[in-house]
């Protein structure tokens, strides 16, 4: 008995593993239109921590409710960035995603963060 509580659960500490570093699919996905920075803030002003180049694919994490900036992931990297200059693609047509952000399931943060 006791090995078969073993082997249970090494076997359900597998699976948790392999679901919990499985990519996030349901995440929209956008290419930079234009040289891009990757900020600390949504804001012109904050910390730039990268700059992205033109057609680097970001995941979209979660835009702001006026959608001018975005949380993005890219290279290993979290930051914001402003949505204008994020190209998504919509009914298979490609469309900037501050126009169709909504339509395309991003989350939409009815606050800046820490405001």
């Amino acid at each position: 008995m006791p090995r078969l509580i073993t082997r249970v659960a090494a076997c359900a500490a597998i699976i948790g593993a392999v679901l919990w570093f499985q990519p996030r699919i349901n995440e929209p996905a956008a290419q930079v239109s234009n040289g891009l920075n990757l900020r600390s803030a949504p804001d012109q002003r904050a910390e730039r921590l990268a700059v992205l180049p033109v057609g680097t694919t970001v995941e979209v994490q979660r835009c702001l409710a006026d959608l001018q900036w975005c949380n993005v992931r890219a290279d290993g990297k979290s930051g914001w960035v402003a949505a204008d200059y994020l190209i998504a693609r919509s009914d298979g047509k490609k469309v900037r995603l501050a126009e169709a952000g909504k339509q395309m399931g991003v989350v939409i943060e009815t606050a800046k963060p820490g405001g």
